[in-house]
């Protein structure tokens, strides 16, 4: 049975993973993000587990619905952005130059390090309230921490380290 069902989705998805592929990429104009959803896409169908194939149509429709989400996503990361900027030029009022910096770092990290730093040091969560947020052990919420608190130091734009060393 098994069997039988991995050899029809294979065969659903030779033939027909270039049409979501493009159907997405025209949307979305990345290319390796679109490589992403579509293989969601194709994700979504195996877990589905429908009785019959699903057809050009029934991909299609779920492609619509993963493109949505992506664009729901990328309006809230943009929003996120323009509020931290926002937080920052209000905060900047003491020190322009490096609040400005900060925000263009913390806009430029990864969801989920601006999220630990954010978490960690605007709300003024410990490692063990931070653990329990991420739900995750307090071990890896310090390992978290350790990793976006690196990235950030790593973006630190040069000169602005060397003030601080000075």
């Amino acid at each position: 049975m098994l069997v039988t069902r991995e050899r029809s989705f294979a065969v659903l998805h030779s033939e027909n993973y270039g049409r979501i592929y493009r159907y997405i990429a025209y949307r979305i104009s990345d290319a390796d993000r679109a490589e992403e959803l579509a293989g969601d896409v194709f994700r979504i169908a195996w877990e589905k587990d429908l009785p019959e194939e699903p057809g050009i149509g029934w991909l299609i429709a779920t492609a619509r619905n993963v493109v949505a989400n992506e664009y729901k996503g990328r309006s809230r990361r943009q929003l996120l952005r323009e509020g931290l900027q926002e937080r920052m030029r209000v905060a900047a009022a003491t020190n322009n130059n490096e609040s400005e910096a900060v925000a263009d770092v913390l806009a430029e990290l990864n969801d989920k390090h601006r999220e630990v730093l954010m978490l960690a040091y605007w709300d003024g969560l410990t490692t063990a309230e931070l653990a329990e947020s991420l739900g995750c052990s307090i071990s890896a919420a310090g390992v978290r921490l350790h990793r976006a608190r690196k990235a950030f130091a790593g973006m630190v734009p040069e000169h602005l380290m060397n003030e601080r060393t000075a």
